[in-house]
């Protein structure tokens, strides 16, 4: 994140324009300039690791339930770490000794300083507790990021498969003498989280789950296409396609059983609501990655969002386009999560 600075005059006051990642800001006042240095210690906190200890001997279920927990009690005026643990361990009759092995957790991720919960670890206890379950998973993905262990781990981990494997491989690399049911735990609690492991149920959508979870998506439009094939007169047929992911919006079409590449799915940036200008623009952004006569068929694919911001749900706007630009489109409302 490197700024660049202009210097302007409006009225005989020196006026600085700051360009910060694409984004001005102007620097007209005292307020302005703090406004900004605390954007940038924001910024700068959120691209860091801070936490470079880990130790986990507790179930990530039972953790999650404990920040349940935390959100009550906090509406209850409680934030004493040593009290919460008490009478979270009391109830699910469990022995007072394992807050020495959950206190050290919460420690290393943040939730708790100076012997209270912190802000953090009640607002994951507040989504958990609203039954907000993705966006609890993506905060508990920025809380994890900070804990330079786990985010070494998850940047590791390329796929949800390969998490075991990296926590081994970064735990042992730190010096770490591993434990059956610290690996365990480690792993189980990254999978909650990591975007690979990424729960694919599409009756609620958001941008960052339609990014997640492009594999599934193209296997819900395949069976759509039958129809824009027959316009088209391509003598092909889904459910006899494969499909090899080249890049996240792009996968390669292949008859089942061969080698052979005779087309390539593009997928664009999902869209709020139809609107046919929008929708005209994106197919066009798409059209960019089409060049006549290399392949039999393009399906290009746009997600459209409709719905309020609590629950989205998503259709899909399919084209298909044969090896000499001809094209033909529908939209689809995908029935299965």
């Amino acid at each position: 994140m490197v700024p660049n600075r202009f210097l302007i005059t409006q009225c005989g006051i020196d006026v600085v324009l700051i360009r910060v990642d694409g984004r001005e800001e102007v620097v007209a006042t005292v307020d302005d300039l703090e406004r900004l240095c605390k954007r940038l210690r924001e910024e700068l906190q959120r691209s860091e690791c801070q936490y470079n200890s880990w130790y986990i001997r507790v179930p990530p279920d039972r953790l999650l339930a404990l920040l349940k927990r935390v959100y009550v009690k906090y509406a209850q005026g409680v934030l004493g770490v040593g009290d919460v643990i008490s009478e979270f361990l009391d109830e699910y009759k469990l022995s007072r000794s394992l807050a020495r092995v959950i206190t050290p957790t919460l420690s290393s991720l943040g939730l708790t300083a100076s012997g209270k919960f912190t802000a953090a670890a009640v607002e994951v206890g507040r989504l958990l507790h609203e039954g907000r379950l993705d966006e609890a998973r993506e905060r508990l993905r920025s809380i994890f990021a900070r804990n330079c262990v786990l985010r070494e781990i998850m940047e590791k981990a390329a796929d949800c498969a390969e998490i075991e494997k990296a926590v081994v491989s970064v735990l042992t690399a730190y010096g770490k003498s591993l434990r059956f049911d610290e690996v365990k735990y480690t792993v189980e609690l990254l999978k909650i989280a990591h975007p690979r492991c990424e729960d694919c149920n599409l009756s609620c959508v958001t941008p960052r789950k339609i990014a997640n979870c492009v594999e599934r998506i193209v296997q819900l439009a395949a069976p759509h296409t039958r129809e824009l094939f027959e316009k088209l007169d391509i003598s092909l047929l889904p459910e006899h396609l494969e499909y090899l992911r080249a890049d996240p919006s792009t996968f390669l079409i292949s008859v089942r059983g061969t080698d052979k590449h005779i087309g390539k799915i593009i997928i664009g940036e999902p869209i709020e609501s139809v609107q046919l200008p929008q929708l005209k623009n994106s197919l066009a952004k798409l059209d960019e990655k089409i060049v006549e006569g290399v392949y039999e068929v393009y399906v290009k694919i746009i997600p459209i969002l409709e719905g309020d911001d609590k629950c989205k749900t998503m259709k899909l706007l399919l084209e298909v386009v044969r090896g000499d630009l001809e094209k033909a489109s529908k939209i689809v409302k995908l029935t299965s999560s």
